[in-house]
């Protein structure tokens, strides 16, 4: 299974370090796959961020690109927070050699029709990985399935527990990686996000993305590099 380290952070949430070079440096080297954040800023430079903010050096692409290859078997979500740059970001996202290391999420939040962004990264780049979402917040597993690009599924609960084994099991019958989203990124403990882990695992999901890297490598006997 693949544990992605939620914006880079290990032992929970961590606001004050939480997307930084440092810390995406210590989720890699510890053996992990990373969840992070990307914008533009006004200067036309992609920048590594949650939420909008002055872009610098230490949060430029470029950094976090090469940190992204300093192990190229990591798989860095990109969670994509902007509309209007996709063939710029293509065109980047190659020429840094990270290319075939991220899939593109969440552009549903972004867009007025979902799968536009998809489609339209896809007819740039037909290697690139995209994921659909899926959730308890009017996205369906139909929708998801019926985005043709996405290859990938993020799945989310935002409410509490709602998928099921056969959710999952639908979901990979399709064909499609399934990336469950821990509830501790919504607020549940980290008791409660530890048996929706073992459900996640017991259903066969590719990856789970958590601020809780260590303690559920530890919890589900994942080996990290």
């Amino acid at each position: 299974m693949i544990v992605l380290a939620h914006r880079g952070n290990l032992r929970g949430p961590d606001p004050m370090h939480e997307n930084s070079p440092d810390s995406i440096a210590a989720a890699i080297s510890s053996g992990f796959g990373i969840e992070t954040d990307l914008r533009r800023a006004a200067d036309g430079n992609f920048y590594v961020s949650h939420d909008p903010m002055q872009p610098s050096p230490r949060n430029a692409l470029a950094v976090h690109a090469a940190l992204w290859r300093s192990n190229p078997d990591a798989t860095v979500a990109l969670n994509i927070k902007e509309t209007g740059n996709e063939a710029q970001l293509i065109g980047e996202l190659n020429t840094l050699g990270v290319a075939g290391q991220v899939f593109l999420f969440d552009m549903e939040l972004i867009e007025p029709v979902a799968g536009e962004m998809a489609a339209r990264f896809r007819a740039l780049d037909r290697h690139v990985a995209i994921a659909a979402r899926v959730s308890d917040r009017r996205e369906p597993s139909a929708r998801a399935l019926a985005i043709d690009a996405a290859e990938t599924i993020w799945l989310d609960e935002f409410d509490g527990p709602w998928a099921t084994r056969a959710t999952v099991a639908d979901l990979i019958r399709a064909g499609k990686q399934v990336y469950g989203v821990s509830p501790d990124l919504h607020g549940a403990t980290p008791e409660q996000a530890t048996r929706r882990w073992q459900d996640f695992a017991s259903w066969g999901v590719t990856g789970i993305c958590t601020d809780w890297p260590l303690r559920l490598a530890a919890e589900l006997g994942i080996v990290s590099a």
